[in-house]
């Protein structure tokens, strides 16, 4: 078994808003395994945001005003994800589904056809965010990929300081996600084969040359 480890930390200020008006991070990912790989995404609530919970989102896009959905987070475009394998800490809930649950209010890439993952927070307390943040702990799920690239994530959380306290607060960025292996093209199959094909032909052995007559030997009349 080898781990892969793909710590994001140092990118985390480019890929996701600053701090004072984000909610739900993905801060680090680790891949574990050989095939299928485990992905595992560690989360922080940010110190201005509280997560609560409730029921857990059932359109899409997830309507800015309801606050009966619980917090919730969603992965995109998770290719190769095995069915079931989803897990988080206690009271979270994981779905998956093609179109991702979205806050109405931001715009993830998410390719149609593949699955999305979505973990809400439908049991348990508040958890807050004050004073320096929250570690909201690991969530994972299994893919037949181990290799890395950027895919988007969306979140929800609720504002926990400020006028604005209570209310909706919504996030988007990037994180690391498994990219499907690819197969070759028919046509690049079939030019592979010819030209294997050709150097074979050009390795044959040439036909061995007639030995010359050795010394004293009889000779044709």
């Amino acid at each position: 078994m080898h781990k892969r480890s793909l710590m994001v930390l140092a990118a985390l200020a480019a890929l996701a808003p600053p701090l004072a008006t984000a909610n739900i991070i993905p801060t680090g990912t680790t891949i574990n395994g050989s095939g299928p790989y485990t992905w595992t995404y560690n989360l922080q609530l940010s110190q201005d945001q509280n997560a609560i919970s409730g029921l857990p989102p059932t359109v899409n896009p997830v309507p800015h005003v309801n606050l009966s959905f619980g917090s919730f987070f969603t992965i995109y475009d998770f290719d190769g994800y095995l069915d079931g394998s989803c897990t988080g800490p206690s009271g979270w809930l994981c779905t998956a589904q093609n179109i991702g649950y979205t806050p109405d209010d931001v715009m993830p890439n998410d390719l149609p056809g593949v699955v999305n993952l979505t973990w809400a927070y439908v049991t348990g307390d508040p958890l807050i965010g004050a004073p320096a943040g929250y570690n909201l702990g690991d969530f994972s799920a299994q893919s037949l990929y181990g290799r890395a690239h950027t895919v988007s994530y969306a979140a929800r959380g609720v504002k926990a300081i400020g006028s604005q306290a209570g209310s909706i607060g919504d996030n988007v960025g990037d994180t690391q996600g498994p990219l499907a292996a690819t197969v070759p093209e028919p046509g690049t199959l079939l030019l592979a084969g010819l030209g294997l094909l050709g150097l074979g032909l050009r390795r044959k052995p040439a036909a061995a040359d007639p030995q010359p007559p050795t010394e004293g030997a009889l000779q044709p009349a």
